[in-house]
């Protein structure tokens, strides 16, 4: 596995801060304040952190490629054919509430890229719901259009090099990227073309910007109907490398553990395929959902790993037996805070460093860092790690010791684990005033 050294510049060299004017610029995120000596007095933050930060080799476990898309290839896309908005749908049907909402008119009434950058963001609401409605709006924009999926997944690989994330396990449904593909209709859907398409994008980044990054296929909560399709095709792809996909995941929701209430949901049979063909399995639950979502996801469903979580801070006795059992944890902060997956009481009773993460990782469990949907809550991973040090009050050696656990806990084999953990070690041990590899090891 050969891995370049990229940066936030993303031109694969090293860069350097403006000491003099204490003013950066972040390539992956140009609406954050540029002055360093702001943010260190809202944080615990300096330019030392973040220069630490922007170089320091990272590894991303928890990102879906469908919520990644940048609004500026989005609005260049429509722009450049009226053809492409006059195949968006009128409307959308959303499941969970039985709403109904304008698509092609919202679409068309976005008369700038920031507008459709508005429409296609989810921040303030605290609403995992209102969140997928966010993606309602922009994925019938590239819905069955494979050469611009391929252009997407080209540009998602270059943004991850930017960061210096070497290594990616991109997730996202191929049946919602499909032709026909959508939350209630009835059309029959060939995903695979989806898949092939983002694979050649994925790989042509791979080779041009020098990181790694490997598939995972969701299948979505309101459509178990796709379910065996998600595991044939995970399974069809599984050695296809590079690029490959190595693992299958439930997203948009929790209700499908809930059979009570919602039993037309049921997925566990498509997941007791999946355990019997030994898929690697990562399941969201405890985001917004119960403690005991958790515990089916590992113990019903035969998950390694488990997208948010961060109800289980809830319960010290499920924090024991995760621990027990191995069980990653794929921590989003900021979508935490835009989902409600974050559990505080108003504004004034929230403080970061008593964020549900900050418990899981001082009782012991394995978490790792990941920004979830950067597009649609306007963030990355690189500041999810500044959040980590700068409002959780976490030190350098937490965050480098949670890139480690996503290396573990990664769906790849030990020597490709060796190399990521080398380019860790072998930074850390550069790294001027910073002597953490002992805690480390």
């Amino acid at each position: 596995m050969t891995i370049k050294n990229n940066n936030d510049t993303g031109t694969g060299t090293t860069s350097s801060l403006n000491l003099d004017e204490y003013e950066f610029v972040i390539n992956e995120d140009r609406r954050v304040a540029t002055s360093i000596a702001k943010l260190n007095k809202k944080w615990q933050y300096d330019l030392d952190t973040e220069n630490f930060l922007l170089h320091l080799p990272k590894v991303e476990l928890h990102v879906h490629l469908d919520g990644s898309f940048d609004p500026e290839l989005l609005h260049s896309h429509l722009q450049s054919s009226k053809r492409y908005y006059e195949r968006l749908p009128k409307e959308a049907h959303c499941p969970w509430d039985n709403s109904i909402i304008p698509i092609r008119s919202a679409i068309e009434d976005c008369e700038n890229v920031m507008q459709l950058h508005s429409l296609c963001t989810c921040r303030g609401k605290r609403s995992l719901h209102e969140m997928i409605k966010c993606f309602e709006h922009f994925i019938p924009i590239v819905r069955g259009d494979l050469d611009f999926i391929e252009a997407l997944a080209i540009d998602f690989v270059k943004r991850q090099a930017s960061q210096n994330i070497v290594y990616t396990e991109v997730r996202y449904s191929p049946h919602l990227l499909a032709e026909g593909g959508d939350y209630t209709g009835n059309h029959v859907v060939d995903a695979e073309p989806v898949i092939d398409a983002v694979t050649r994008g994925l790989r042509r980044g791979e080779k041009e910007y020098g990181v790694k990054v490997n598939q995972i296929l969701c299948c979505i909560a309101w459509r178990p109907d796709w379910a065996d399709d998600v595991i044939n095709l995970a399974y069809k792809q599984q050695n296809n490398f590079p690029c490959a996909v190595v693992g299958v995941d439930i997203a948009a929701g929790e209700e499908h553990f809930d059979k009570k209430n919602y039993p037309q949901l049921d997925h566990s049979k498509a997941f007791q395929r999946a355990k019997e063909l030994n898929l690697n399995i990562t399941i969201h639950a405890g985001e917004v959902g119960e403690t005991e979502f958790v515990k089916r996801a590992v113990n019903e469903y035969g998950a390694s790993r488990i997208g948010h979580g961060y109800r289980i801070a809830l319960d010290s006795k499920c924090m024991d037996e995760m621990k027990q059992k191995g069980i990653h944890f794929e921590a989003c902060p900021t979508s935490s805070l835009e989902t409600g997956g974050w559990d505080f009481e108003g504004e004034d009773s929230r403080s970061w460093k008593e964020h549900p993460v900050v418990s899981m990782i001082n009782h012991g469990l394995s978490v790792g860092f990941n920004s979830d949907d950067p597009a649609v809550f306007d963030t990355s991973l690189t500041w999810q790690l500044r959040i980590a040090l700068g409002k959780m009050g976490l030190e350098k050696s937490s965050v480098s010791r949670s890139l480690y656990n996503s290396i573990e806990a990664a769906y790849i084999n030990e020597e490709e684990k060796r190399t990521l953990k080398d380019l860790i070690d072998n930074y850390i041990g550069s790294y001027d005033g910073l002597n953490i590899i002992e805690e480390l090891v």
